[in-house]
């Protein structure tokens, strides 16, 4: 009888460590960056088109990407096709896009007479909302990658040129700003942003970061970001610089006055 007692309150006991334990990981779990629209969230498995175009500003006019001693610059961008992916609890919103530069594309250091042909069209990329560390504090980002292989596009040059074309290889992140809707760059975003919804924001995408927070399933880990899967261009190493304005869109491409956010 006695040992029946015993094993019952040993059960009891499992019970309630097991019971702490799923507590204790729960509270534990980290509530990731996530898309929302008119304050809901945007679950697995739900959708909402996109449209972009270039933020010009007196330090960003183009989006210019370098590499050694050339130098390509666009006056304008926009999205081919643009959709924000819904996510799970505990995982980041990601979007697909297929980006275009063009209005005026310039090259310098690849020859005399070199022209970019237009437009400099991406291949399908897949981005991701990180972080640039753990905890409150911390910057919102997008990561932009291929969606498979390791080639972003491949420029192509007209006329007298050094190289006739190039492949554009690797990664970069652009770090979430509030859009002040007056041609200035607005506040980074941080988890703890005053501004939580509005109807644009903007993503100036910038060479220095180089190490981000991601969240996957809950639990966050730093990620660097190795020097082999940065931006390359010319078969050197790249940087790209510009501000682009992003907002919702339908399925035809105009643009819709409806507030969303980046935030959990």
């Amino acid at each position: 009888m006695q040992s029946s007692r015993v094993r019952l309150m040993l059960v009891a006991l499992l019970g309630v460590f097991a019971f702490a334990a799923v507590a204790a990981a729960a509270a534990q779990a980290e509530e990731a960056p996530r898309w929302s629209i008119g304050g809901k969230i945007l679950g697995a498995g739900e959708t909402h088109y996109i449209t972009a175009k270039i933020y010009t500003t007196s330090t960003n006019p183009t989006f210019t990407l370098k590499a050694g001693t050339k130098t390509i610059s666009c006056g304008a961008v926009r999205l081919a096709s643009g959709v924000l992916l819904g996510s799970s609890e505990g995982n980041p919103g990601t979007n697909n896009e297929v980006i275009e530069f063009f209005g005026g594309c310039t090259v310098t250091g690849n020859g005399t007479g070199c022209k970019v042909t237009e437009p400099i069209v991406t291949n399908p990329v897949r981005s991701e909302l990180v972080e640039t560390e753990s905890g409150k504090k911390a910057s919102l980002l997008v990561e932009f990658k291929p969606a498979e292989g390791k080639e972003f596009t491949t420029i192509k040059f007209t006329g007298t040129c050094t190289v006739t074309s190039t492949k554009v290889t690797g990664e970069v992140a652009a770090c979430v700003r509030a859009d002040p809707k007056n041609g200035t760059l607005g506040e980074l975003i941080t988890l703890e942003s005053v501004k939580k919804e509005d109807t644009s924001w903007l993503l100036e995408v910038r060479p220095e970061v180089t190490s981000v927070w991601l969240i996957k399933g809950g639990v966050g880990e730093q990620r660097e970001i190795p020097l082999k899967e940065r931006l390359t261009a010319f078969g050197e190493t790249a940087t790209l610089n510009g501000v682009a304005l992003v907002l919702l869109a339908d399925k035809n491409g105009k643009t819709e006055e409806t507030n969303w956010s980046p935030l959990p």
